[in-house]
């Protein structure tokens, strides 16, 4: 087996068993506006980097990045259990701008966009 397949399962089983812990394992705290939306590990399965993003009318990213820090050693341990590696990586929580930065992306294209056709607009008067 190649060790990159197996990196990339332990990537998947990783972002499962954290999700789950999130959800199931962390008592007095509700982190259900919470989605992890992938993870990174290092090649050494010592460091683990968890990408988060939280849902509109949840608490805010400051908030939920400090419940998540606060909580850090106990999903760890959760997720390092149930996926049954002999190092469990030392979790790091990332919150995860891609959705963000793809909107932003898409009104500025068609900012562009808008903006061509009135120049098109304006060349076809002269």
């Amino acid at each position: 087996m190649r060790s990159y397949d197996r990196i990339d399962r332990i990537r998947s089983e990783m972002q499962r068993h954290v999700a789950e812990a999130l959800r199931h394992s962390v008592k007095g705290y509700d982190l259900s506006e919470v989605t992890v939306t992938g993870v990174d590990i290092s090649r050494d399965y010592k460091f683990a980097t968890v990408y988060y993003t939280v849902m509109e009318g949840g608490r805010g990213r400051k908030e939920t990045a400090g419940i998540l820090s606060k909580v850090r050693t106990v999903v760890q341990s959760v997720a390092g259990r149930r996926l049954g590696i002999r190092v469990i990586p030392q979790l790091r929580f990332a919150y995860d701008d891609a959705m963000e930065r793809g909107l932003e992306l898409g009104e500025l294209f068609s900012r562009i966009e808008e903006e061509r056709k009135d120049g098109s607009k304006d060349s076809e008067k002269n």
